[in-house]
């Protein structure tokens, strides 16, 4: 059976082409809560513009447990992605890469006009303390 891990340029090159995280959370009864989210990946780490008013807030900044999927392919052949558990922080505006907004905006908004803040959204920063990476295309 051949590995079926994507290296570090490898997994550079998807989290470039996939544009929804999905993010788990744990609800207030323990379930896992899973919601789609934007994301750019930089410097190891997802970079989230989360909105305020999305019920994973709360439970995001109470210091909810919380872990990731990304995948694509449509085909058996075609699948891969990655998975794993976060660490993650939120972040003051003022304190995120200019690469991060610039490359929020040119992937969501079509623009490379730096992402001008909100006060209704909120930056959150998730770093993976596990990583899980599976590329089917590796099977041919």
């Amino acid at each position: 059976m051949p590995d079926l891990t994507m290296n570090e340029d490898e997994l550079q090159v998807f989290l470039d082409e996939e544009r929804v995280l999905r993010l788990a959370t744990l609800d207030d009864q323990g379930w896992p809560a899973v919601a789609p989210v934007w994301f750019v990946w930089h410097d190891g780490a997802f970079w989230v513009w989360n909105l305020e008013k999305a019920k994973r807030t709360p439970r995001l900044r109470s210091g909810t447990r919380c872990a990731f999927t990304v995948d694509g392919g449509q085909e058996y052949v075609e699948l891969r992605g990655a998975s794993g558990r976060l660490d993650y922080r939120f972040v003051p505006d003022d304190e995120v890469p200019d690469a991060v907004l610039r490359g929020f905006s040119r992937r969501y908004r079509g623009t490379d006009e730096p992402l001008p803040p909100a006060d209704h959204h909120a930056w959150i920063r998730f770093e993976p303390t596990t990583l899980a990476t599976w590329d089917f295309r590796k099977l041919s």
